[in-house]
Parts: structure tokens; sequence; C-alpha cells
């Protein structure tokens, strides 16, 4: 999106406006903005002209007044995040849960309650969490406890039963090699450590590689923190307010995880990179069909590491600084939840 450098008044009117349409739906005129504008009909008309030629607004049809468009949405919401002081956290996380997957849920319904829109939260491993390494314990013979620890920092663990012939020192070995292959290895849907893993570890008993290799799989799937999403119904609700096609495009993206999945993943490499909220607004999505709708998402994090993400998705005339400060809330107060309880 180019950047614009328009003149305060013009820039005050561009405001009024993006904020009268956001509250009524209507198209605004220079004869109400006149009422909130020191300045006469004439001028702020004028301004008009200017704005929309600037492409900042357009109208509907000849008579009508303006409305935003998407560079008048981007102008707007850029004046705001730069013009408001981050709040401390008000955001609650939910009382009574009993893991991480119970928080993930609580936090989207809380979100979803406080602005109505659609609230998805994704853990690690919905975004592609990466093994970091496999460790074991021998307990007994034949017996040996795996460790399976992701990137993220969440684990999981298991007895492993392996014919008794298999010695301590061969296990380390295997592990040893399996941990200098993993290198940061992404999860994905299906762990991917197949022929590539097996090959890394040719020169040990391939029977007790399966083994290893398939318990490494379960675990590091029992790991997984999936997609949480709230307040459908809310967005059904907002039917005047986005457009069939958007509406369509909208369910599509949640039937299809591997899309919502991509639409998550940017959101949170955009928002670590960035360090706070970011802000899609319409054809910035990255999907056509979202043109009538907005994103706004930030990461949180699990002992200062990118943990997830949290987002709340509906029409781009939505209410963008409750908007805002519910996701800015929700990903801190979901940090130090996750830093002081797990």
């Amino acid at each position: 999106m180019r950047a614009f450098d328009i003149p305060d008044r013009q820039r005050d009117i561009l405001t009024k406006t993006v904020e009268m349409y956001i509250s009524t739906g209507a198209p605004v005129g220079s004869h109400t903005l006149s009422e909130e504008i020191d300045a006469s009909s004439s001028t702020i008309r004028a301004e008009l002209a200017d704005l929309e030629s600037r492409g900042l607004l357009t109208h509907p049809h000849t008579s009508a007044g303006r409305v935003p468009t998407d560079a008048g949405y981007r102008l707007y919401v850029d004046a705001l995040m730069a013009a408001k002081e981050p709040e401390a956290s008000t955001f609650e996380t939910p009382d009574g849960y009993g893991n991480v997957d119970e928080l993930l849920r609580g936090v989207s319904e809380g979100m979803s309650e406080v602005t109505r829109l659609l609230a998805v939260v994704a853990g690690p491993s919905a975004l592609g969490d990466s093994l970091a390494r496999v460790d074991c314990l021998p307990l007994r013979e034949g017996a040996f406890l795996l460790v399976v620890s992701m990137e993220s920092g969440a684990s999981a663990s298991a007895t492993v039963s392996l014919p008794p012939s298999v010695e301590e020192e061969e296990m380390r070995e295997i592990l040893s090699s399996l941990n200098s292959w993993l290198g940061g290895r992404p999860l994905g849907t299906d762990l991917e450590l197949g022929l590539a893993a097996r090959k890394a570890l040719s020169d040990h008993n391939p029977l007790v590689v399966g083994a290893i290799l398939e318990a490494v799989s379960v675990l590091g799937r029992a790991t997984e923190r999936g997609v949480f999403i709230q307040g459908a119904s809310a967005l059904l609700a907002r039917l005047d307010d986005l457009d069939p096609a958007s509406l369509a495009a909208v369910i599509e993206i949640f039937e299809r995880r591997r899309w919502l999945l991509n639409l998550m993943s940017d959101a949170l490499a955009r928002s670590v990179s960035s360090s706070g909220v970011v802000v899609s607004i319409g054809a910035e999505n990255g999907f056509h069909n979202l043109i009538g709708t907005s994103l706004i998402a930030a990461a949180y994090s699990h002992r200062e590491r990118p943990y997830g993400v949290v987002s709340l998705i509906g029409p781009k005339r939505m209410d963008y600084d409750a908007a805002i400060s519910t996701v800015r809330s929700a990903a801190d107060a979901l940090t130090y939840c996750l830093d002081t309880r797990f």
C-alpha cells in the first residue's frame, strides 16, 4: 500500500468519514461532516473530491456521500495505531482450564464475546512447530522412557518397549544420530521422518529404528495445540456488513484447514517481525475473496519464544480501536499465563 502524506484538514475529514461510516454503514456527505469539521460544506466537498482523487475515498453512486477505500482504511488504522499508546492488559484468561488446549479455547471464546467478531487462536503445532530433540531414559530391560521436545517448548513422553538385545549405548547412538538429523524440522500434518531419517540411521538395526521413529511420530503429534475458532454466529449476524461473496469465502477458509493455517502462519510471521499487532485490510489478507474483511492479529509467546497467534476477523466496517486493543490484551494475557503456569 503506497504511503500518503495529506494535509491535516484532509486527515481530519478522512478520519471522521471512516468513523461515521463504521458507525452508521451509510455513505458520509459534506453536510454531515460540516457538523463535525470546522469548515464550510463547499470546502469539505472540495477536500472530499481531492481525497477521492487520491484513492482514499469512493462513492457508491453519483449523488451519494463517500465511503473509505482499502487505502483509506489503511491510513486510518495506521494513524490510530501510531497515536495510541499500548494499554496495560485488560483481557482476563479463563479460570478452571486443565491444559493449554482448554486455555486457548477459552481465550478464543472470550475474544469473540467482547468484540462480536470471529476469533481464531492458533497454537504452535498447528502453525508448523518443529522438533527440537529426542531424549531417552532407561527404565528396565527392553524399556525406555522416550521424551520428544518441540521448538515451542512443548514436550511429550511415553514408555517404549524394544527387544532386550537393544543396549542403552546403542539407543543413545541412535538418538544422537536422529537429533543431528532433525535440525528443527517442522512437524507438519504428518511427521516427515520417513526415508530421510531411516537413511540417516542406516547403520543401526532397521527394526529398532522403525520402532523409535514410530514412537517419535506419535509423541510429536501428541504435543499439538490446534486452532480454536469462536464467533461464527456473530459473523453471520452481521450480514449487512459483509457481502455474500466475502461471507462465503470466510466460511470456505475455515473449512479448508490448509488455507486457514497459511493465513495464521503469515499473521504470526508479520507480528513477530513487527513486534506487535498487525492489521490486514481487504486484499492485504492474501485471499482474493476476502476483500470484504479485515484481520487483526498478534503473536503470543512462551518463555520469550513465539508460541502462536491470536486474531479477529470481521467486516472492514468494524471498530478497529476495540479490535486492536482486544487482540493486544489477549496476546499479552496469554503470554503471561503460559509463562507463569506452564
